[in-house]
């Protein structure tokens, strides 16, 4: 409880803002530190107990795989010297699968990395989360599919009870379409993958920085590209990223690469935010897989792409408030 109070008192401090050129949105720099528009992610396991069709981080093709406190929070207190973020997103796969996430958490708001820790999860476990970790979080912002509205529903006066008896804030998002976001096979157009890059709401617009094992990322999708392509042409998923130390010049070494224009590997067979459109499914590992191996030229939603480059869809409309 201490620690929600310093930060309702911390939201009341001005920052100093210095603006990035060239309109390129993903961070800022607050008070002499790096920040992205709004939060910061920890992917703290692989898998999901879910297979979505287009699960955006390859939840379904992911073997279990969770996130080391220890590592955790190494990474985040070198990473917190030269970056600070609004918020911190605690996501997966599911991370209510993670058997330490409370572990997790505190060793995000020890970090110093932010102010405020919010877990995104699909809900299926979160009627059994405990009081501790309930405590923990500033906010929970729950993923509702179709699939799971009503098992969901049938929760929500507990899930509901808890967020009030905690004080959490509770955030639920229906997610009933999906925007494809893999192909497996990719491709050599480079025009195209420059365009994904240059478009993508990720990388360019949210920010969406994540950390995995020592390395700082300017998306998720870099980690787990390498994971499901053929891996006759696989690469290290860390030549998207940089390593985190405690070096004076990293923040340099962090400014240029979220500042740079050139496409990563993981843009070749990444979508961003122009795979076509599609209703929220759930398949076998096996068939998810193949449903995405597809060139990329197939599966781009060139409306969608059109109104990117005009800057008239900068947020997503594809997820309801409820």
């Amino acid at each position: 409880m201490v620690n929600k109070l310093f930060a309702a008192f911390k939201s009341f401090l001005r920052p100093v803002v210095t603006k990035t050129p060239d309109n390129w949105h993903c961070f800022r720099i607050v008070d002499g530190k790096i920040a992205p528009p709004y939060s910061f992610e920890i992917n703290v396991v692989d898998h999901c107990n879910r297979r979505c069709i287009d699960c955006d981080h390859a939840a379904p093709a992911m073997v279990p795989k969770f996130a080391d406190p220890d590592i955790v929070f190494h990474d985040l207190s070198l990473l917190s010297k030269s970056y600070k973020a609004k918020a911190l997103k605690i996501i997966g796969g599911e991370p209510l699968l993670h058997p330490a996430l409370l572990s997790i958490i505190r060793a995000g708001r020890k970090s110093g990395i932010c102010n405020h820790i919010f877990l995104v999860t699909n809900g299926t476990l979160l009627h059994q989360m405990s009081s501790d970790l309930w405590d923990a979080l500033d906010e929970v912002e729950l993923s509702i599919y179709p699939e799971t509205r009503k098992m969901l529903d049938m929760h929500m006066p507990v899930i509901q009870q808890n967020a009030e008896k905690h004080k959490v804030k509770l955030t639920r998002i229906l997610y009933e379409n999906f925007r494809i976001p893999f192909s497996l096979i990719g491709t050599n157009d480079m025009s195209l993958t420059r365009c994904i890059y240059r478009t993508c709401l990720r990388a360019r617009i949210w920010g969406c920085h994540s950390i995995y094992e020592g390395y700082f990322f300017k998306c998720a999708q870099c980690i787990y590209v390498p994971r499901i392509i053929d891996q006759s042409v696989t690469y290290d998923y860390r030549k998207d990223g940089i390593r985190i130390t405690g070096d004076s010049n990293f923040q340099d070494t962090l400014k240029n690469y979220l500042s740079s224009k050139e496409p990563l590997n993981a843009c070749r067979y990444c979508l961003g935010g122009i795979g076509k459109l599609r209703a929220n499914a759930t398949v076998q590992a096996s068939e998810w897989t193949s449903t995405h191996y597809v060139p990329t030229e197939q599966l781009v939603d060139h409306d969608k792409l059109r109104l990117l480059e005009k800057n008239e869809a900068i947020y997503d409309a594809d997820k309801i408030f409820l």
